[in-house]
């Protein structure tokens, strides 16, 4: 259905394999003083990341088939974009910005924040934004990044408050990081994805599942229209502390986070920080190995096999 996803499950795959010394190390690791123990043998167990707060529920709940045919291809045109090549969308769906990172803002982030800003000016295009007028529905739609692992065992890893509502909690220093660093592209778009929309979808992959999470409340309550985004992510990290899954779940009614059997990436970072909203459970089958289950094609085979178990 969609040409580049298993070019694109490629090309995921290769940049994580670029970092697999890392991965392999946070896997292996027990961290001492009887906090957490992350090793491949231990993959099932920690397979489930809760979530913290009063999860919410969608009223219509989650329809993996929607999953399926929108939320996973725009999160693959959110590569194509940036690695500049076919972008495809969903039937119906129309492309009105690029979510890029702001070149300025960098150059003084980069003091405190060099590794992710680095990987932030790197990538430059973090995904695209658009609508579907049919559905009345705007989109944002993040990507992943080519250095995943650096954010993951950067400092940054340090949580520090959300910066962009009072009293919302603590979240991953590196992940506020690169969403400040786009955040003024989507808020100078937003409207416009918005014409003729009264509601928004915002979706993302791995560390643009992070975004997607630290963008929802943003965009709901900071910029105009003001409309509550419903999310479905794929292979998210863990975003921040229990006091911000309590603040994101009170405020945002509809997030469906996607895991896949056995990818380790939404089980980090371990000790203090924990998911938001309702997770759901799909087994991709084929290779074992957490890297290849952390694509967005294995996603789409969990999908799929989710749907078939329906019927």
């Amino acid at each position: 259905m969609w040409p580049f996803a298993h070019r694109e499950a490629m090309s995921v795959n290769g940049k994580l394999f670029a970092g697999i010394a890392r991965r392999e190390f946070l896997t292996d690791v027990a961290v001492v003083g009887g906090i957490v123990l992350l090793a491949p043998w231990a993959a099932p167990a920690i397979a489930k990341a809760d979530a913290v707060g009063a999860v919410q529920d969608s009223p219509t709940g989650f329809d993996p088939q929607f999953a399926l045919d929108v939320p996973l291809p725009l999160c693959l045109a959110a590569y194509a974009v940036e690695e500049g090549g076919t972008v495809i969308l969903p039937p119906g769906y129309v492309q009105t910005a690029l979510i890029q990172v702001d070149r300025a803002l960098a150059t003084i982030t980069a003091e405190r924040h060099p590794t992710v800003t680095r990987i932030a000016v790197d990538t430059n295009i973090f995904g695209l934004m658009g609508r579907n007028t049919a559905t009345r529905t705007a989109f944002v739609a993040f990507r992943g990044t080519d250095d995943f692992d650096d954010v993951l065992t950067d400092l940054d890893i340090i949580p520090e408050r959300y910066a962009l509502l009072s009293g919302f909690g603590h979240v991953h220093a590196g992940f506020q990081t690169v969403y400040r660093l786009v955040r003024g592209s989507i808020a100078a778009n937003i409207a416009a994805a918005c014409v003729g929309c009264d509601q928004i979808l915002v979706t993302g992959h791995s560390l643009g599942a992070a975004m997607a999470v630290l963008a929802a409340p943003d965009i709901f309550l900071n910029m105009p229209p003001n409309i509550q985004p419903r999310l479905i992510t794929f292979a998210g990290p863990r975003p921040g502390l229990c006091d911000f899954a309590k603040a994101f779940n009170n405020v945002i009614k509809s997030c469906f986070r996607v895991v896949n059997f056995l990818d380790i990436v939404p089980c980090l970072p371990p000790l203090i920080y924990v998911q938001v909203g309702t997770q759901i459970d799909v087994d991709s089958g084929g290779p074992i190995d957490p890297i290849s289950r952390h694509s967005l094609f294995a996603y789409r085979e969990g999908l799929e096999r989710l749907i078939k178990q329906a019927w």
